[in-house]
C-alpha cells in the first residue's frame, strides 16, 4: 500500500496536514479532498496541487501566492 503526507506550502514553509493519505480528489468548485486511514476526510479550499513526489511519497499543495 502506498500512502502519502501531505503538506501545505505557506510563506514558503510546508505545514503537514495529513500523516497517511490513501486519497486525494478534486471537486468540480477546486476543493480539495483528503482521505486518509485514520483520521476524518479533509477538505482544503483555495489551494492547489504544486508537486508530487513518489519517492518521498509526499504531495505538497499550495495558493498560487505562494508559487
Amino acid at each position: 500500500m502506498c500512502l502519502s503526507k501531505i503538506y501545505l506550502r505557506e510563506e514558503g514553509k510546508d505545514r503537514l496536514v495529513v500523516e497517511e493519505a490513501t486519497r486525494i480528489a478534486m471537486d468540480s468548485d477546486g476543493t480539495i479532498e483528503i482521505s486518509s486511514m485514520f483520521d476524518e476526510n479533509k477538505n482544503i479550499h483555495n489551494y492547489f496541487i504544486k508537486e508530487v513526489d513518489f519517492i518521498k511519497s509526499c504531495t505538497i499543495l499550495c495558493r498560487k501566492d505562494d508559487i
